[in-house]
This record gives structure tokens, C-alpha cells and sequence, in this order.
């Protein structure tokens, strides 16, 4: 048996299926918080970024490598289709790659978390490890940009806020290259009184100061940084 814990991700993921359950047609195609996705582009998404962790996982288990995805033109691509599914079919396909997600990670042996994935070929790797933690990140996150009303950033469970803060801090860190733009600062977080670098930041940098859930919101490219203070201009961070 996998020695990660699946239970935050199971807990997240029926908390998205509740509210996924209650899209009807209109609200489906209504517009999420993603630019030009509606609710049922982001449904798709999750659907299909289930399915692809699912084979992911699969054949790393078998040592029959494959990446998650073809190209990122082919995932737009399958996104867009599924997402002009009717209600039920969406509904139906999102439910059954959570299934299949949940059966694969379960019935991992402990001998293969080290194996590495490609997300696309040649593309990025990760350990199949993470795959509990970056899944959970997907289902929590796309679970806010759902704009139904009922769930928000403050919703989130405290450590995933602290773990999503500590993860964009991580990779817009001088090392990944995604922090070309961003002028190092700190975040602290007044919920939690715990701090962190991006970027490089130190003391000597700005600091931006607010709770967790809005710095979880705004790292993660979203949102006006509205409920955040700081006495420099906030840096732009480019969405995920």
C-alpha cells in the first residue's frame, strides 16, 4: 500500500463532487472564473486531468511509461470537446475518473512513488508521490474557479492554504525561472503567523501581508490581491 496519505485528497474531492452534482445545463454553461472557460470547461478539465493521472500512475505501475498528456494543443483540444458534453455525460465521466484516480493511487506499492512522470513528452517530470498532493491542488483550486457561490478561497482547509502558499513560493523561486519578473518579496500570513520568501525575497524586501486564504488566491494568479497590504506595488503572478 502507498505510504502518502490520500485521505485530504479524498476528503477535497467529495466536497468538488457535492458541488459538481448540483450543476444543472444553464449553470454548467455559464462562465467559471477562468478566462473563456465556462463551469463545464473546468468539469472537463478535471475530468480529463484524472483520467491522465489515472494512466499516469497506471503505467508507471506496470513499467509501461506513459506522459499524461499527448501535447498541450491535444489537452485544450479534449478539454474543449468534453466540455460540449450534455449535462449527464459530463457529470457521468467526471465521477468515473475520480473512481479510477482514487482505485490506482490506492493499489500503488510503495516501491514505485520514486518513478517519474512526464506530464507531456519531454515535458515536465514528477514523482508518482506527488501525485496525491498536485491532484488535490487541481480539485481545490478548480473547485473556487467553479464560481458557484458556496465555495471560495476561505473555504479551503488551513493546511492546503499553507501547502499552496509554500508550494507557488517554492516555484517562483530564482532556481525554477519563473520568477524572471517577479520582484522578491515575502508573504505573512496572519492566520497562521508564519512567513515565506518568494522569489528570493528576505527581510529587507517587501513584505505583503494578509490571511492565508487570500495569499493562496492571489500566488495562484487570481483574484485583485483585494484583503492584501503592502507598501510596494504587488507584483502580477502569472496563473496556473
Amino acid at each position: 500500500m502507498p505510504s502518502v496519505d490520500l485521505l485530504p485528497l479524498t476528503d477535497s474531492t467529495r466536497r468538488l463532487v457535492r458541488s459538481v452534482d448540483a450543476l444543472d445545463e444553464p449553470l454548467l454553461a455559464a462562465p467559471s472564473l477562468l478566462p473563456g472557460w465556462t463551469r463545464a470547461h473546468v468539469v472537463a478539465h478535471l475530468a480529463l486531468n484524472a483520467e491522465a493521472m489515472a494512466r499516469g500512475a497506471e503505467g508507471a505501475r506496470t513499467q509501461e511509461p506513459v506522459a499524461l498528456y499527448e501535447s498541450p494543443e491535444a489537452r485544450a483540444s479534449d478539454i474543449d470537446e468534453l466540455s460540449a458534453a450534455t449535462c449527464t455525460e459530463l457529470r457521468e465521466r467526471f465521477l468515473a475518473s475520480t473512481a479510477a484516480l482514487a482505485e490506482v493511487l490506492g493499489s500503488l506499492l510503495e516501491s514505485t512513488l520514486p518513478v517519474e512522470v512526464e506530464w507531456y513528452p519531454g515535458g515536465m517530470r514528477r514523482v508518482l508521490a506527488q501525485f496525491p498532493e498536485i491532484r488535490r491542488a487541481e480539485v481545490e483550486v478548480h473547485h473556487v474557479d467553479l464560481d458557484t457561490g458556496a465555495y471560495d478561497a476561505t473555504s479551503w482547509p488551513g493546511d492546503f492554504r499553507a501547502w499552496l502558499i509554500d508550494s507557488r513560493a517554492r516555484s517562483l523561486s530564482p532556481e525554477t525561472g519563473e520568477a524572471s519578473d517577479v520582484v522578491p518579496f515575502t508573504v505573512y500570513a496572519g492566520d497562521l503567523d508564519r512567513s515565506w520568501s518568494v522569489a528570493g525575497g528576505t527581510d529587507a524586501d517587501p513584505v505583503v501581508t494578509g490571511s492565508s486564504a487570500d495569499l493562496a488566491w492571489w500566488l495562484s494568479g487570481r483574484g485583485d490581491a483585494s484583503g492584501l497590504a503592502s507598501d510596494h506595488p504587488l507584483p502580477r503572478i502569472a496563473g496556473w
